[in-house]
């Protein structure tokens, strides 16, 4: 799912919001987002028109899991952990196992840029070392990895488990 700065902060906060019992519902935790922050409400509408469309005739996730024969007679406050895992999908968590590739540019000779998650990374070639060193140039060039040139392959690997560390 494509989202936008502003979705992107919206979802953030409204997960928040659901992670500390603050708001049970998604739906609702979007709102109370817009809400306190006027500049987030077209983001705040975009998200809500996205999950009515995904949950259909439902009108919660309840439902829908229910529906699709994934409840197991859990209650809405069992679902939290459902609710916070759609959200990090829609932020681009990727599932357990589930490998991403970025789509990598170059910038020059010796550095190619990617985008994951909307944060921008970097590929640099070290030649004084012969490793790839990749950084995060909106965090102030913070260094995400140091790998050998024969671990390329390792690079997306990486930069996935610096946006999505280990909880």
């Amino acid at each position: 799912m494509a989202l936008t700065k502003d979705e992107r902060r919206a979802l953030e906060l409204a997960r928040e919001s659901i992670a500390t019992g603050e708001s049970k519902f998604v739906c609702n935790a979007l709102k109370k987002v817009a809400k306190n922050n006027l500049v987030l409400r077209c983001a705040e509408k975009a998200l809500l028109a996205y999950i009515d469309q995904a949950l259909g005739d439902c009108f919660t996730l309840l439902i829908w899991q229910d529906r699709n024969g994934l409840l197991k007679g859990a209650n809405d406050e069992e679902l939290r952990p459902d609710r916070l895992a759609w959200i990090d999908w829609m932020l681009g968590k990727p599932l357990p196992g589930e490998a991403v590739k970025l789509e990598w540019r170059e910038k020059s000779d010796e550095c190619e840029e990617a985008e994951y998650c909307g944060r921008r990374f970097l590929l640099t070639w070290a030649d004084w070392n012969s490793r790839y060193v990749v950084t995060e140039p909106d965090a102030a060039y913070h260094v995400i990895a140091e790998l050998p040139m024969n671990r390329r392959d390792e690079v997306d690997a990486a930069i996935v488990a610096h946006v999505w560390p280990a909880s």
